[in-house]
């Protein structure tokens, strides 16, 4: 199930005060050029903010706004680029080749290169990470099992080209390859962010998505704020709180 409808599910089924929408929050921006002000929703504590660790909605709700990945799903429920501004497919429709928006930055005004995609999809097929549905979304690629099970140090069908350009080859030519990029095992983190800050990092994600983690207290709550430098475009909202 594309988790920008899921995020769609748990927004509209939330307690909400203030503005409130129905739609992914970063669909907000779609709505005019006004700035709007405060979503405020009632909601659970996510068991993760990790996304290669998300396999619950509550999770994935907040996991879609911090961080993006290669694709995403508009709200036409269609694949749209996200980092990736382009993309071919090899005449074997085995390999396709991602180029990355020159633009496209994490929250801190890092590049996002080719060399943290790879990492990221190797984080998340890394044994140690503990992804709960990594073998489901990323098993297409080819050297992704060797990886899982700790026999491989890189994913082989995984190739940097340039900072700005990566290949991704998969077992067989599959139609919904695309599709299960968007889900959150596939989103891009920042290396030297979880290298730096350890088994915290993900109290001050660097992510790329349309909203920052500017707080959050389990158990009383967790605020967003909006990314001014995204670049799909900055959300028409504030903040969520």
């Amino acid at each position: 199930v594309p988790f920008w409808a899921l995020a769609l599910v748990a927004v509209a089924c939330g307690g909400d005060s203030g503005a409130t929408t129905n739609e992914p929050l970063a669909s907000v921006r779609d709505r005019s050029e006004k700035v709007h002000g405060v979503l405020r929703r009632i909601g659970n504590d996510p068991p993760t903010l990790d996304p290669h660790q998300v396999a619950d909605t509550n999770s994935a709700v907040y996991a879609v706004e911090i961080f993006g990945g290669l694709v995403t799903i508009g709200l036409d429920l269609k694949i749209k680029p996200d980092l990736a501004q382009s993309w071919e497919l090899s005449p074997d429709k085995m390999t396709y080749t991602f180029h990355l928006r020159p633009g496209a930055q994490f929250h801190d005004g890092k590049p996002v290169t080719a060399h943290d995609v790879k990492y990221s999809l190797e984080r998340a097929l890394d044994p140690k990470t503990l992804s709960p549905t990594v073998d489901t979304y990323l098993d297409d690629l080819v050297g992704a099992r060797e990886r899982l099970a700790g026999n491989a140090p890189e994913i082989s069908g995984v190739k940097v080209l340039d900072d700005l350009t990566i290949q991704l080859t998969i077992d067989a030519p599959k139609a919904y390859f695309l599709a299960k990029l968007t889900y959150p095992s596939a989103f891009v983190v920042d290396r030297e962010n979880i290298e730096k800050e350890g088994r915290d990092w993900i109290r001050k994600p660097n992510g790329t998505g349309p909203f920052k983690l500017q707080e959050y207290r389990i158990g009383e709550r967790l605020i967003l704020e909006r990314n001014p430098n995204y670049h799909l475009g900055p959300a028409r909202l504030e903040r969520v709180e």
